[in-house]
């Protein structure tokens, strides 16, 4: 564990200052006085940028992320399906067991609040279910396990940057609190280092190996036979 997260640490690290920053503003301001806060910065250009980068925590996007998993190795495709049904469940227990009955900003809002928000048009809005965020838990699940493949540390900033940014999208159309993507990112990063330290008591030699050549091995050995 501790190799993965110095291997990791320009994905990890920053993530953590993320998580203690937003602590800091969670101890000192109501959860609608941040979002008051962010919710004031917005602009036409935000408002497309925004609904575009969201789309980054869209679960359809595990879809491809498995294929070229599967295309580079075995056991990071198991490590990846691993961490996927672990924040699923995580996400259906917190979201439809624990917290039903948590409004998301623009609900919440509407029955306690004064202050108008900024609503982009266009946006599906929903009324419950807002801890924790889907997205925010799709998208780091995804991108830490990407910063995985590569060595290169401004590889892994950029994924960082791109997981908080699609984090950060759900709070801008006000369809989460920032709590909700601080959590979000603890059980997606969360999952994907408890997949890996999993699957390494598991693991067999012929799962570090891509699918395509497996395949081409085991298709070998029965035109032999």
């Amino acid at each position: 564990m501790k190799q993965f997260v110095w291997e990791n640490r320009f994905f990890l690290l920053p993530q953590l200052v993320f998580i203690l920053v937003s602590s800091f503003f969670f101890m000192t301001c109501t959860k609608t006085g941040i979002h008051i806060l962010l919710n004031r910065f917005h602009s036409p250009g935000f408002d497309l940028f925004f609904k575009l980068i969201t789309n980054l925590g869209n679960g359809l996007l595990y879809i491809p992320v498995l294929a070229y998993l599967l295309i580079r190795k075995i056991n990071w495709a198991f490590a990846f399906l691993i961490a996927v049904i672990v924040s699923n469940l995580l996400l259906f227990t917190f979201k439809h067991v624990l917290f039903t009955d948590m409004y998301r900003p623009w609900k919440y809002f509407e029955l306690y609040e004064t202050y108008q928000l900024h609503i982009v048009e266009g946006v599906k809005l929903h009324s419950l279910n807002s801890f924790p965020s889907g997205h925010a838990t799709t998208a780091f699940t995804i991108f830490i396990m990407l910063a995985l493949l590569t060595k290169k540390n401004s590889v892994k900033l950029f994924l960082l940057f791109a997981a908080l940014l699609s984090g950060y999208s759900r709070v801008y159309l006000s369809l989460h609190f920032l709590e909700d993507i601080v959590a979000g990112s603890v059980i997606g990063s969360g999952s994907v280092m408890l997949a890996v330290v999993l699957l390494k008591y598991f693991e067999k030699p012929w799962m570090k190996k891509p699918l395509l050549s497996l395949l081409q091995k085991t298709h070998n050995k029965l035109s032999a036979t």
